[in-house]
Parts: structure tokens; C-alpha cells; sequence
């Protein structure tokens, strides 16, 4: 898995490969990292290039939600891959990260 963070407002955290027990915790690390950048009142997660989520991937991203949403910032999910838009589906958090109706 790669990730790379860049801007400020939002911080754009972009993120290649499988994210997977062996990996959530680099993510993990990173969206903290992101989500404490001064000035910044958003996260936005590219997920373009995950191909594989499982749920310690998943875990990660509801517990920095969560963390953004304690610290009055925001964090979005973007062009997630159609078969890690399904697990988000399955599992019921597309309403929860605003990909309800989205494609």
C-alpha cells in the first residue's frame, strides 16, 4: 500500500494498493497525521487505486470519521474503486460516508 498526503484544506490523502490488517495501521497513522494538520478543516480520501478493503480497512476510515467529527472537521471518501464501493454497500456505510446514490 502507498499513500500520499498533499494540500492543506482539505488535506488530500491518496492511497494505492490493499488495505488489510497488515496495512490499516500505516492508513491509520496517516489519517491522524492528516486530520491534525493546522488550518485544515477537511480530509478528503482518494481511494481510486485500493483495489481490496477488508474490515480492518473499514475500521480505520469509521474511527477517523469519527475523530473529524469530534474535532468539528470533515472527511470524505472519493472515487472509491467499484469493488471497495461495494463492501462500503454491503456493510452499510455508504450512508454514513455520503456514497448513498453516488457512482
Amino acid at each position: 500500500m502507498d499513500i500520499k498526503s498533499e494540500g492543506t484544506d482539505p488535506v488530500v490523502v491518496s492511497v494505492t494498493g490493499e488495505v488489510d490488517l497488515a496495512t490499516a495501521p500505516q492508513l491509520e497513522a496517516e489519517l491522524s497525521d492528516a486530520l491534525a494538520t493546522p488550518g485544515a478543516t477537511g480530509v478528503q480520501v482518494d481511494l481510486a487505486g485500493v483495489e481490496f478493503m477488508d474490515s480492518a480497512g473499514l475500521r480505520v476510515l469509521v474511527a477517523a470519521l469519527r475523530t473529524a467529527e469530534e474535532g468539528g472537521r470533515t472527511l470524505t471518501l472519493s472515487a472509491p474503486h467499484d469493488r471497495v464501493r461495494r463492501i462500503i454497500e454491503i456493510t452499510g456505510l455508504s450512508e454514513v460516508f455520503g456514497l448513498a446514490g453516488t457512482a
